[in-house]
């Protein structure tokens, strides 16, 4: 069986990206073959790409200028990113809930978290099962309130973009 590779960007994603000037640099966080990645490489983004799997990069740094860093982020101590570096990140079919105080933390003031991820109600729809990568209800939007990021955009939906999926994003602004 053949595994049909999505390129297309989230249509979400690409409404958002438009938020950000040109030449900012952004991180595209367990970007996989680099769909987001290269949408915004495309409308003049300086591109971080970082995933655990070595094909997926491999493809994506031969194919695109783009930083391809090769990270196995569910290891303790492995965030080789400082404070304040990027002017964005996205982070989009990806939950490892200890990174989210390193990524907020890696985002400068006045820049964007452009967050997708699937919830709890997704089973219904297929993977993932495992309740570790399932967002509970509101649990974006706490977060954002937590961290004292000023919500532009919160969704709690079922899309059937592509295929049935239900999902939280947020777009936030670092204060």
């Amino acid at each position: 069986m053949t595994t049909q590779i999505n390129f297309e960007p989230s249509p979400w994603i690409v409404k958002n990206l438009k938020n950000i000037s040109k030449n900012c640099n952004i991180l595209d966080l367990a970007c996989g073959y680099g769909r987001h990645s290269i949408y915004a490489k495309k409308i003049g983004l300086n591109v971080t790409a970082a995933d655990i799997d070595y094909e997926k990069l491999f493809y994506l740094k031969n194919v695109h200028n783009i930083t391809v860093l090769r990270l196995d982020l569910e290891k303790k101590f492995n965030w080789p990113f400082k404070k304040n570096i990027f002017d964005a990140v996205i982070v989009t079919n990806y939950l490892y809930r200890p990174l989210f105080k390193n990524i907020f933390y890696s985002i400068k003031p006045k820049g964007f978290l452009l967050y997708e991820t699937f919830t709890l109600e997704n089973k219904q729809f297929g993977r993932p099962y495992n309740l570790n990568y399932l967002l509970k209800p509101r649990e974006l939007l706490d977060l954002a309130l937590d961290y004292e990021i000023s919500v532009i955009e919160y969704e709690e939906i079922i899309t059937h973009h592509i295929k049935p999926k239900a999902i939280q994003r947020i777009l936030g602004k670092i204060k």
